[in-house]
């Protein structure tokens, strides 16, 4: 059996959602702390349609790297079509302190709707307790560096990951 890379993998999971279909692919790196783990949870990767503010979305950045980050804004015109150059998306990992990256709407290539953890449970990312829960993480972003640390330094040393 052939090793596939991490880009394979990821284009082959587009492919399929393209296609329709709804895709589980395990999660790599913190940068969506608190809500995915990296290591021990999944997402679940759906057609990116109606793409919102807070949305979590796998994005292709500068053309090359991939990421899952939440959309924070769309910039451009609200009226134009997903294809429209002039429209883009501003993303942010949950667990990053600063930093962005931006890229064209079109670059959205999949949506994450459910997060799938060790156990199984599957949570929505696009519940209502979610979505506060998201916006009330982002309004804390002058603290997050303390929580995140606090955070790490509790619940995720107690927590076995891959």
């Amino acid at each position: 059996m052939a090793n596939l890379t991490d880009e394979e993998i990821i284009r082959d999971a587009v492919n399929l959602v393209d296609e329709g279909l709804a895709v589980t692919l395990p999660v790599k790196g913190r940068s969506m702390l608190p809500f995915i783990l990296g290591g021990r949870d999944s997402v679940v990767l759906t057609r990116p349609v109606d793409i919102r503010e807070g949305d979590v979305v796998l994005a292709r950045i500068d053309g090359r790297r991939f990421v899952l980050h939440r959309v924070i804004e769309i910039a451009g015109n609200p009226d134009a079509g997903a294809g429209d150059v002039d429209r883009c998306v501003v993303l942010m990992g949950d667990g990053n302190l600063r930093g962005r990256e931006r890229c064209p709407l079109h670059e959205v290539l999949a949506r994450a709707d459910e997060v799938v953890g060790a156990d199984g449970v599957h949570r929505r990312l696009d519940s209502p307790r979610q979505r506060r829960l998201a916006r009330l993480w982002r309004r804390l972003l002058p603290v997050r560096r303390w929580l995140l640390a606090i955070y790490k330094r509790t619940i995720i040393r107690n927590i076995d990951i891959q």
